[in-house]
């Protein structure tokens, strides 16, 4: 018999344990960075069994077979991770992640980069100091929500897309279409962006997955 969840509790346990108590089409959102490539042995000392440090485990497909379970229609998952660099190669761990979920089920309707402050090579001095990882955003069907947040101007954007686009059977389209909304006109409207965000999160069934139980 499953164990009811609750709203606003927080579950220190491992999330297997957590998610196999909950219904199918379940949650609308996940937000998480789960450890990646054995970057964190957890004051582990020796290392055991490679998916084993000190008590903690992560099982990545049968967590990523579970979100999409739990998920809603329409609902989504933002999965952020990166790379370990090992002798000289990165691993690549993030790609094959990314298309086992679409194994699963999932959609994978946006790649992001998220921005952090560089903490050096990553394995490899010869290279730039890594400043980013992936947010991988994944879908169940189509997105039930959508609001791109414009909470500050998009330098790409400029005044709308006055250049050309090259088609598929290798032509010229010429394209004419107005630029982002400002900041002033999200203040004022107050209905898309960061503003409806805000409102809807509060009426979103969100889930944060700790992936350890420590014996």
């Amino acid at each position: 018999m499953k164990r009811e969840i609750l709203n606003n509790r927080i579950y220190q346990e491992d999330c297997l344990a957590t998610m196999a108590s909950m219904p199918d089409n379940y949650i609308d959102l996940t937000i998480t960075s789960p450890p990646y490539d054995e970057l964190r042995t957890y004051n582990n000392k020796i290392k055991g069994i490679k998916t084993e440090f000190n008590g903690y485990t992560f099982h990545f497909e049968k967590i990523a077979s579970e979100l999409y379970r739990i998920t809603k229609d329409g609902g989504v998952v933002v999965w952020i991770v990166g790379d370990a660099t090992i002798a000289g190669s990165e691993t690549g761990t993030s790609f094959r992640q990314a298309l086992f979920f679409k194994e699963c089920g999932f959609n994978l309707f946006d790649t992001m980069i998220y921005l952090k402050p560089p903490r050096g090579a990553v394995g490899n001095n010869n290279t730039y100091w890594q400043s980013f990882e992936y947010m991988f955003v994944l879908c169940k069907g189509k997105p039930k929500t959508i609001n791109l947040i414009k909470d500050r101007e998009n330098k790409e954007a400029r005044k709308g897309d006055n250049g050309t686009k090259r088609l598929q059977n290798g032509n010229l389209l010429q394209l004419k279409r107005g630029g982002m909304v400002s900041l002033e006109e999200e203040l004022m409207y107050g209905n898309t962006g960061w503003v409806k965000v805000i409102r809807q999160a509060m009426s979103l069934r969100m889930v944060t997955l700790l992936y350890f139980q420590k014996n």
